[in-house]
Parts: C-alpha cells; sequence; structure tokens
C-alpha cells in the first residue's frame, strides 16, 4: 500500500540522500560508452563477488550464508557497492535485510551517469516500512515524489523489493504486490523532464545519516545520531535479480537531452556477458581429461622414467652406504690388529726386561 509523504522531514530525508554523483555527465559533454548488462541475470551473494563485474567503492563487505553483508562498525564508516554494468530499463528484484539503528540509512538504487535516479531507502529507526523515490537529471529540489510503504521485520527477515522500470511506467514492489506506480507523464515528472529514463547502474549501500555535520533535518529524517557504542550495524544483501530490457554490448547517448529516444544500443555481447558466461576454472581431473592419449602416453613413460631413476640413485647410495661401511670396518679391524700387536711387543719387553734383571724369577717365584 502506498502512503503520500506529507511531512516535510521524510521529504528532506529524499534531498538528503539522492545520488548526486557522476563521473561523466552527458548532459555537458560526450562521454565514455556505458557497458550493458544485455541479459537477465541472478546472483545469490554467498561468495566472492566477481570484480569485473561488481565494484565495491566505499567500505568493505563480507560473504555469509544469508548473502553479502555490509557493516558499520564506528564514526567515519560506509558502504557502497555498484555494478559495472548498466541496464537500458528493466526489471531490480533485491532480496534484503535492512540495518537496524537510528541514523542509519539502508539503500537500493539505481541511478544513472545524468543522475536519473531510482530508490528504496530503509531509514534505521524505523523497521516496519521502507521508502520510494525517484529523480531526474539530479532535480532534487522537490519535496513531494516520496512514499512510504509497510513491510513488518525489515530488519530480521528477506523481502522481496522490486523495481519494474520502462519508458511509460515506473512500478515498486514488495513481496509481489505493487505498492506504488508512476507513469511517464504523470503530475509529478513534470511532463517526464522528471522522469528516470537513461541507462541506470544498480547500487546497493549503507551509510550513516545522522552525523553531526549533518543537517539537522536530515538527522531528523535518520532519526538522530548514530550510536556508535551499539555497532556493528549490518545490511544483508540476498538474492538479487537483474533483467536489462535491450540486449546489446554498451549504450551511448546520441546529444545531449538526457531523453530515452536519443539512446543509441550498440550491438554484441557485453563484457559482463563474456564474463557471465565464461566456463569455471577447470579442475585437475578435467584438464586431465582434456589431454590426449598421447600426452597420457607421454606422462606415464616420464614418471616411469623418474621412477627408475629415482630407484638407481636409491640403490647406488645404498651400495656407496655398504662399501663406506665395510671400507670402516675393515680400517677398524686393522687399527685392532696393529693395537694388540703393538700391546704384544710392549710385554715381550718388559719380560726380557725383567729376566734381564733376575725380576721375571723373583715374580714368577
Amino acid at each position: 500500500m502506498f502512503f503520500a509523504r506529507t511531512a516535510l522531514l521524510a521529504a528532506l530525508a529524499s534531498y538528503a540522500y539522492a545520488q548526486t554523483s557522476t563521473d561523466c555527465n552527458p548532459l555537458n559533454t560526450t562521454c565514455p560508452a556505458d557497458s550493458a548488462l544485455g541479459t537477465e541475470h541472478t546472483w545469490n551473494f554467498n561468495t566472492t563477488l566477481d570484480d569485473k563485474i561488481w565494484d565495491m567503492q566505499t567500505g568493505d563487505y563480507e560473504y555469509g550464508d544469508d548473502g553479502a553483508e555490509f557493516t558499520l562498525t564506528g564514526e567515519g564508516t560506509s558502504t557502497l557497492l555498484s555494478s559495472n554494468f548498466y541496464i537500458f530499463f528493466g526489471v531490480v528484484e533485491s532480496h534484503v535485510k535492512m540495518a537496524k539503528g537510528a541514523g542509519l540509512v539502508s539503500s537500493v538504487v539505481l541511478e544513472s551517469d545524468d543522475l536519473d535516479e531510482i530508490d528504496w531507502e530503509w531509514v534505521g529507526y524505523n523497521t516496519s516500512a521502507v521508502q520510494s523515490n525517484f529523480f531526474g537529471k539530479g532535480n532534487d529540489t522537490s519535496f513531494d515524489r516520496g512514499g512510504t510503504h509497510l513491510v513488518s521485520n525489515a530488519d530480521t527477515e528477506f523481502h522481496n523489493y522490486t523495481t519494474y522500470w520502462d519508458e511509460e511506467k515506473l512500478q515498486w514492489w514488495i513481496d509481489g504486490d505493487m505498492v506504488r506506480e508512476l507513469k511517464y507523464d504523470d503530475e509529478g515528472t513534470v511532463g517526464g523532464e522528471n522522469y528516470p529514463q537513461t541507462p541506470c547502474r544498480v547500487k546497493f549501500s549503507l551509510w550513516p545519516a545522522g552525523t553531526k555535520k549533518a543537517a539537522q533535518g536530515t538527522i531528523d529524517w535518520a532519526g538522530g545520531l548514530v550510536d556508535w557504542d551499539a555497532a556493528p550495524f549490518t545490511m544483508v544483501l540476498g538474492k538479487l535479480r537483474v533483467k536489462d530490457f535491450h540486449s546489446g554490448k554498451e549504450y551511448t547517448y546520441g546529444d545531449h537531452s538526457g531523453s530515452f529516444d536519443s539512446i543509441k544500443v550498440v550491438d554484441g555481447n557485453s563484457t559482463t556477458v563474456e564474463e557471465l558466461n565464461k566456463p569455471p576454472a577447470k579442475t585437475t581431473a578435467e584438464k586431465w581429461d582434456d589431454l590426449g592419449e598421447g600426452a597420457h602416453i607421454g606422462i606415464y613413460c616420464g614418471a616411469a622414467a623418474a621412477a627408475v631413476i629415482a630407484i638407481a640413485g636409491f640403490l647406488i647410495f645404498c651400495l656407496r652406504q655398504r662399501r663406506k661401511g665395510r671400507l670402516e670396518h675393515a680400517l677398524d679391524n686393522n687399527q685392532y690388529a696393529e693395537n694388540r700387536t703393538e700391546m704384544q711387543n710392549f710385554q715381550n719387553d718388559w719380560k726380557a726386561s725383567e729376566f734381564k734383571n733376575g725380576g721375571y724369577k723373583q715374580v714368577n717365584n
């Protein structure tokens, strides 16, 4: 169910968080082409992210059985994960557990180079609601575009937050129920001027809105200052499905108007498609199977030759040790014989001396 945002503080919230950064704004200059997703894919976020597809721009993440965990541990920390690909209209289905805590904002954002934007936002003090919003070309001066939608246990249970977006309408869905719809020519879009309509990246963030340096309106919207003594705070991104409504290699801006009909779709496979279709690294067994019979025979022969050489070396070592033992034994025997001969000679000389001096007879008597 959609509830119009009437409080000024809620309006200031959207103003505070609107994504207003871009590396190159195609409304002002000619920018590099946007790499397309060009397909549909589902990520479970329970393993290391492919850095050719995803860019952890701020902070860090950990992955567990439930998905990617974005955690704030202390003052001055924040997180931002961005896709390296863009979609030109499509579906983004995010399974999220928001971070609980006053002053915190969890978010799922679609954002273009010319600052079109589509938002899901959770303020950490309210675990029973999520907010929706949109912006066109960075125009965030209107405070009547946001919406608030009930969702229970948003911090402890995964819910399916889906954005459906094409050139005619924009829809926000929760667990299979549409909670809001915006048409291209609705009053809030100013005849389509503020309707998001250019290729967007997918972004996920947990950030502290309730900081001492923030505007008071932002702090009030976020539910007060963050209590860092209660850290850590964690947002969890589980399964994510993204569908690009166009199939192509990349998207380019045909002029500086920022209208959807000025966007050119370049044919071909995107780098993301190539990366997704890349076969997984082969196991040792698979690499072995890929070798031909001749290579197998050669490896077997090489292994056998190495074994023969090793055995021969061992035998030679044993023979050398045996010879060394025999030599040492012979030397020992020879030394023993020499010592015995020397002792016998000493005894004979002593007896002869005693006999000569008459002592030998006296000793024997």
